[in-house]
This record gives C-alpha cells, sequence and structure tokens, in this order.
C-alpha cells in the first residue's frame, strides 16, 4: 500500500514587522543607552514612536518583496515572473467568447453567396460578434454556418444561448436572418494568482510523454481560465476520459469542450494509443428545503437572520458546485447556517448523496422557512 504524504509549508517572515514589539525594543534602547525612563508624554518618546512607525513600514515592504520571490506568496508581475522556474508555464490572457452563427438568404441564388471575414452580429447593441472566416453558401442553398468570436474579451460574452445573437450590424445581399447555433462561451477574465499559481506547480506533470492524469489535467486547464476542475480517468485501456468544471460550478458548452479537446489532442500532449473523450461532468441534483429557528430576545431581527442564512445558503451552493466528485453534505449546509447565529436547523433536504469523480452537485429549487423564535 502506497501513502501519500502532503507537506505543509510554514507561514513565514523575512523581517519583525510587529508594531508594538519594535516600539517596545527602541523605548527600551533608548532608555538603555541615555539612562532615562520615557514616560508616555515625553517628546522624546513621542520621537521614538515616530521613528518606530518609519521602521515598521519600511520593514513590511521589505517582507513583501522578500515574498515576492517566494511563489505561494507571490503576486501579479512578480509571479509572472517566477513562472521562468516551471516548465511553459505562463498566465492565460484574457479569452474571447466564441459561438456559431447561421446566416440565411432570402431566396435560393443560382450562384455561390460569400459572407466575408469580420461580418458583425450583435445580440444587445453593446457586445458584438464577428465571423472568423468567410462563409460561402452554396448555389441553390439557403443557409450556412460560421465560427464567430465576440470583439470583447472577458466574460462579458457567455451566455447567449441559441438565437439570442441575431441582430446583423453588416448588411449584404439577399440577407435574411442571422442567429447563433450555440451559446456563446469561453470568455474569460484574465487568469487569477491563485489558478497560475495551482497551474505552475501542475506543470511539472508535463515531463512524462507517456499520459499521466496530471498532465491531461494541466493541459486541460490551459484551455481557459474559466476552468477549476478537472477529472481524467481511465474507464477502458486506451480511452481517456476527462470531464472539465467551470466557475461557479457551471458546466462547460460545445465551445470549451472543442477548445480542450483540441488542445489534449496535440501530438505533443497525447500519447499516440490514447483515445481522448472530454466531456462535461454528470450532473447530480438536489434541492435545498430547511426551517432554521432564532433564539427569544436574542440580537439577531428576522431580517438580519433571513439575509444571513440566504447568504450561507449562496456559500453552501457555491461550495458543493465547486469541485467534482464533492459528495453532497447537509453537515456542512447546517453548519454554515449555524454560524449566522440562528438558534437551529430542521434540513428536511438535502440528505447526504455521494457524488462520482466525474459529476458534480447541483442544486435545483430552494426553500427556506423562517420557524420564528424560541427560549433558549
Amino acid at each position: 500500500m502506497t501513502t501519500t504524504t502532503v507537506r505543509n509549508y510554514p507561514d513565514i517572515s523575512f523581517v519583525e514587522t510587529d508594531t508594538e514589539a519594535i516600539k517596545n525594543a527602541l523605548i527600551r534602547s533608548y532608555e538603555i543607552f541615555t539612562g532615562r525612563t520615557l514616560y508616555p508624554a515625553d517628546p522624546a518618546r513621542l520621537f521614538v514612536l515616530w521613528v518606530a512607525d518609519i521602521i515598521v513600514q519600511e520593514r513590511v515592504n521589505i517582507d513583501f518583496s522578500a515574498k515576492q520571490n517566494v511563489p505561494r506568496y507571490a503576486e501579479g508581475e512578480y509571479l509572472d515572473s517566477l513562472a521562468e522556474l516551471f516548465k511553459d508555464a505562463y498566465r492565460l490572457e484574457p479569452e474571447k467568447a466564441k459561438t456559431t452563427l447561421k446566416f440565411t438568404l432570402s431566396i435560393k441564388l443560382e450562384v455561390a453567396t460569400v459572407i466575408p471575414a469580420g461580418t458583425r452580429v450583435t445580440a444587445d447593441g453593446e457586445i458584438v460578434f464577428a465571423t472568423l472566416e468567410s462563409l460561402t453558401i452554396p448555389a441553390g442553398e439557403l443557409s450556412g454556418e460560421v465560427k464567430a468570436e465576440c470583439l470583447t474579451a472577458g466574460e462579458s460574452g457567455n451566455g447567449f444561448v441559441p438565437g439570442q445573437i441575431n441582430q446583423p450590424i453588416d448588411i449584404f445581399p439577399y440577407y435574411q436572418s442571422v442567429e447563433n447555433t450555440t451559446e456563446s462561451a469561453g470568455g474569460a477574465d484574465e487568469e487569477s494568482d491563485a489558478a497560475f499559481y495551482e497551474r505552475m506547480r501542475e506543470s511539472v506533470e508535463t515531463f512524462s510523454t507517456a499520459g499521466p492524469l496530471g498532465g491531461y489535467v494541466y493541459f486541460a486547464k490551459t484551455a481557459s481560465p474559466l476552468i477549476v476542475d478537472v477529472k481524467a480517468t481511465s474507464p477502458t485501456p486506451g480511452v481517456v476520459d476527462v470531464r472539465v468544471l467551470l466557475q461557479d460550478g457551471e458546466l462547460p458548452g460545445e465551445e470549451i469542450l472543442n477548445k480542450v479537446s483540441e488542445i489534449l489532442s496535440a501530438a505533443k500532449v497525447r500519447p499516440l494509443t490514447d483515445n481522448v473523450q472530454v466531456k462535461a461532468p454528470e450532473a447530480v441534483s438536489y434541492d435545498i428545503d430547511f426551517t432554521y429557528y432564532t433564539t427569544s430576545g436574542g440580537a439577531l431581527s428576522d431580517s438580519a437572520a433571513a439575509a444571513n442564512v440566504a447568504a450561507a445558503v449562496a456559500a453552501y451552493k457555491e461550495w458543493q458546485a465547486g469541485k467534482m466528485g464533492r459528495d453532497i453534505d447537509p453537515s456542512e449546509l447546517i453548519y454554515r447556517i449555524k454560524q449566522t447565529g440562528v438558534k437551529r436547523v430542521e434540513v428536511r433536504s438535502p440528505v447526504f448523496t455521494v457524488v462520482a469523480d466525474n459529476a458534480v452537485a447541483q442544486c435545483g429549487e430552494t426553500a427556506i422557512v423562517n420557524g420564528g423564535a424560541e427560549s433558549e
């Protein structure tokens, strides 16, 4: 049996930054050197305290600067610079959302119709998509499909369901209509420090060319900063099943799945004998239904209790959907609700449910009942 040891790294400081410790040390030193006792109103004591403030500020800057040389503390450009210590690790840039547009002509023509690359379409007058290549609708055909990309990088271009991107900006002869046939997805803001640091550490898995689990996880995450969890398994010999989960427990759409599949199918990533299948996780649905009770005469008003409980439930949903294979755990819900200050909780749903490694729990209906106040 193999035992895996997880190393916990110590929390370190390179210099003393405690204000009271520095202030007391300066006062003691002054009293030793001068033979004077510095009382609170002594002008010399006030001067020493002023010097102590400057020293503390400088030490905080020194400690911060030193910590930027340690990957787990580094931020922003400092973390980007440390990436050279790892294998092919770069912060993921903002991504533009993508979708597929279907253009339809008003009549069938005897000649082919070419819709040039860069033809723009919008959903709301603000978010604009442009075709990535020219679309040729053959003679005798009414419609054709082409890939399109949002002109604005970031998450703002995500979430337009089929049919919503339908307002043309660039019109061509015999145009009748346009609409997206896939939900727009894949748009992402710049990768966060926490996500980039995690990928930096995972990059060592890519040294192997034999298709290790960690290698598939690392390369899949390079597809988009939106990806927060990846599970790779081999259900049968030669088959690699890769599941991808997005932020806030969102299931990936066709655009992101295709991008992950393209990355994992590269010759330098996928062993020749592997058949890689990229899918969304299985969704395991659960409902939330409970009654909470407050304490009679307590400091928590009904409105404050309701707001606190609602926030706790929202945090629980986010936690529950934040990782694949996380069992549906009502005790975690009770714990979070009790932290708000309510007296007790009666949870009818969810019940404890085991979630498979390739699945994620997603909340359906939510029912919260205030049962009133009770004596202690």
